[in-house]
This record gives structure tokens, sequence and C-alpha cells, in this order.
């Protein structure tokens, strides 16, 4: 009886390690804007900036990003970041990463992309995971919006 309720216990604990904080909330990320660094022939490059939010009472370190950007329901591009970050409490900041897009995206992009889409809107979604300093695991992130056009939108962002 006393080595089950032990294991319990490690277990409990271990568990515990594994996540942010008790009462503590996951950084929130969106797509605040994306810039072309270079075309090539096989692979598109893009400076993306991700508005990284920490919602929490306490600062956040970001250790490491990575994420896939879909772009009006298709891959667009992916990226990581490994640039310890620093987030205050409440607060937020636009974290500059690169990402790579394969010609094959971009071919099915131009051919699916409807004229009237940019006038509207593009829909976007990213999701990836971020890793900080108070979580032993990476934390995973999905959010989806609408950038350009006339649209508003609340993860916000030009691309």
């Amino acid at each position: 009886m006393l080595q089950r309720l032990l294991v319990l216990l490690l277990a409990l604990g271990l568990a515990a390690c594994s996540g942010l904080p008790p009462n503590a909330v996951a950084p929130k990320v969106s797509v605040a804007e994306v810039d072309v660094k270079s075309l090539g022939l096989f692979e598109q490059h893009f400076d993306v900036g991700l508005r990284v939010s920490n919602p929490n009472d306490f600062e956040l370190k970001i250790e490491a990003l990575d994420f896939e950007l879909e772009v009006n329901g298709r891959p667009f591009a992916r990226g990581l970041s490994r640039v310890p970050t620093l987030i205050a409490a409440t607060s937020s900041t636009v974290l500059r990463v690169d990402a790579i897009m394969q010609s094959k995206h971009l071919i099915q992009q131009i051919k699916t992309l409807p004229p009237e889409s940019l006038k509207h809107g593009l829909p976007y979604r990213i999701k990836g995971r971020v890793k900080t300093d108070r979580s032993a695991s990476w934390l995973p992130f999905d959010r989806a919006g609408v950038v350009g056009g006339d649209a508003k939108s609340p993860g916000g962002g030009a691309i």
C-alpha cells in the first residue's frame, strides 16, 4: 500500500513539473506580418513577425518556437526560432522568425487564390509549439485569423 502511494505521489509530482505553474496561461501566438526575404527556384524565404503575448502576471522567457503557417487553407511556410526572448508580465512582443516555403506550396497558393480574397482578406491559421523557461515540455498553440483587405483581424497582421 505504501509503495502505491509513493508511486502515485511521484507520478503527480512529475506531471506537475511538465507544464506551466498552477493558474498560469500559455503564451498566445498570432501573425503580425510577413515580409519576403528571398525568392528562389525551389524555396522562398520569409521574415515572419509573430506577436507573442504573455497573459500571466510574471515574465516568461521564450526559449524556442516552431510553427506551420497556412494561408487560405493551404500550407504556406514553416519556421523555427531558438533565440531566447523575454516577455514581461501581461505584455507582448513581436518575435522575428525566418520561415521557408517550398515552391510547390507557392504554386498551389497562386492557382487557388480567388481574386476577391485580396479585397476581403486572407484567412490564416498558425499552429505550432513554444518552449518557455517555466515549462519542462513544449506548449502547443493554434490560432486562426484574417489578414489584409478590409477585414479586421483579432489575430491581426499583414501577409
